[in-house]
């Protein structure tokens, strides 16, 4: 009988084990970020797209943080090996929209004790007795949006958003550079 109670208690200490690493795995991919959403028209030969023309943000916005985007997003494209060009001549035409969200993510802890009984052994178990919020309820997100169009046709389209953390614009300028730097990593290069 009691090789029976040890056997019992090392599956129990076991599965317990495996609901804990579940969870913490569920918790981490909660909190990753999602990767940007990419789409390339595949039929488009990208080695001939030489020069690019910034338009203006599609929605209004800061002039100092439209400044910097479209500082961001030329630095990134003549990384790529194309070249700054006017709207007449450029090969492609490059919009980009900015956005902010807050997202409600509701999460809570719920706690309780309970006791119970289950053949000999007596056990307790947490139950939702009641929940306490935890961290913050809401979360600010920066949004970007960046379109190549070539002759009235969408080519490359990319768009994705980070968490900030701080709502100052320096951090807020930080964070759209990391994004930046994600959205347009898959455009091809040509160099």
């Amino acid at each position: 009988m009691k090789k029976r109670e040890t056997g019992l208690m090392q599956k129990a200490k076991y599965l317990k084990q495996v609901l804990l690493l579940t969870a913490c795995m569920v918790v981490v991919a909660a909190c990753s970020s999602s990767k940007p959403q990419v789409n390339m028209d595949e039929t488009q030969n990208f080695a001939d797209i030489k020069t690019f023309y910034i338009q203006p943000p599609l929605n209004p916005i800061n002039a100092t943080l439209a400044n910097h985007l479209s500082s961001a997003i030329t630095q990134r494209l003549i990384e790529k090996g194309l070249t700054p060009s006017s709207e007449e001549d450029a090969d492609i035409a490059v919009g980009y929209l900015p956005s902010t969200t807050t997202k409600e993510d509701g999460t809570t802890l719920n706690l309780g004790l309970g006791t119970g009984s289950y053949g000999r052994s007596g056990g307790i178990s947490l139950g939702s007795i009641f929940s306490i919020p935890v961290g913050e309820q809401t979360t600010l997100q920066q949004g970007l949006q960046i379109d190549m169009v070539k002759d009235g046709t969408f080519v490359y389209s990319a768009s994705g958003a980070v968490e900030l953390e701080s709502k100052d614009s320096i951090s807020i300028q930080n964070k759209l550079d990391e994004l930046v730097i994600k959205l347009l990593e898959q455009y091809p290069s040509n160099r």
